[in-house]
């Protein structure tokens, strides 16, 4: 078997792809191959690895024991290549490398922070770093950021509990609302009381839950879901309440029916967005860069 440092790493990208498209035809829509191509570059990998490091055919596809293994291994490989890649650029001064970004859903809508316009400013300046952006829960991001598979988190970070491995940067508030869809019982009503807002199924984002449900003294959430679009989803249905951004929902509203409820007592907050990053890569060129193009658009971070 070849030593590992002289695989070539577009296989083993390639070997990554396939197992996280589910198999060779999945593949093939990602890296715009065919999948004849795709097959014999599997094989030429294995080849000189040494061993099989999946099973395809009829049954379909799974990787063997083997193929678990390296692909277990390759993540940590691509994550040490980019760090790489960064150190690199901060010596030479040149901007290159990989810049991974988690934010939580249903941003774009956002009209104090924008995103598309600061990722597009961003690839402008920096045309030769690549960009990943994924979007996940914030607890999600937050342990990312701790472990160093991800540069930059964006979100509601409300405990802040990685110690003091973690710079919290302020972005901006976040303003939310209790909305019913167009086939809900409240829909028209001008107001409602806090009583009847409790004895209504409720849908609240895993991560805020307890926090939403104290807000209106509501006991449990009817439903608890990841991500934003899960959360309007049920809203629309007519059967539940929650809390979204009023940015969100605005939007929505243009589609489909969305009231924002009126209770005899306050029940609109602010969510405080900040964006994360290591305190060890404040150094990095990349990240600086992506940090100015931010100021550039908002009055939330210091230039640096």
């Amino acid at each position: 078997m070849s030593r590992f440092g002289d695989i070539d790493l577009r296989l083993l990208r390639i070997f990554t792809t396939i197992v996280e498209a589910g198999g060779l035809s999945g593949a093939q829509v990602t890296l715009n191959i065919s999948q004849s191509t795709i097959s014999t570059q599997l094989a030429e990998l294995e080849r000189r690895l040494g061993f099989r490091l999946c099973r395809r055919g009829r049954a379909g596809f799974a990787l063997t024991d083997a193929g678990q293994k390296l692909y277990d291994a390759s993540g940590d490989l691509f994550a040490a290549f980019d760090r790489f890649q960064t150190v690199t650029a901060n010596v030479s001064g040149e901007m290159k490398g990989t810049l991974r970004i988690g934010t939580v859903d249903a941003m774009i809508s956002n009209p104090d922070f924008d995103l598309p316009g600061i990722l597009g400013a961003f690839a402008e300046r920096a045309p030769s770093v690549v960009i990943e952006l994924s979007i996940d829960s914030p607890d999600a991001m937050e342990r990312s950021i701790a472990e160093g598979s991800r540069d930059i988190a964006i979100g509601p970070f409300v405990k802040q509990g990685r110690g003091t491995s973690i710079t919290y940067l302020p972005l901006y508030r976040e303003r939310q609302a209790i909305f019913c869809g167009a086939g809900h019982p409240f829909f028209g009503r001008p107001q409602v009381s806090l009583a009847d807002i409790r004895r209504q199924p409720f849908v609240a984002r895993r991560y805020l839950h307890r926090f939403d449900l104290e807000i209106v003294g509501h006991l449990q959430a009817g439903a608890i879901v990841e991500q934003m679009e899960a959360q309007a989803a049920l809203i629309l249905s007519g059967r539940f309440i929650g809390f979204l951004p009023i940015h969100y929902a605005t939007m929505l509203s243009q589609q489909r029916g969305l009231q924002k409820l009126t209770a005899e007592s306050e029940t609109e907050y602010d969510s405080s967005f900040f964006l994360l990053h290591k305190k060890d890569a404040e150094d990095n060129v990349v990240l600086r860069n992506f940090l100015n193009r931010i100021k550039d658009r908002s009055s939330g971070l210091p230039q640096t």
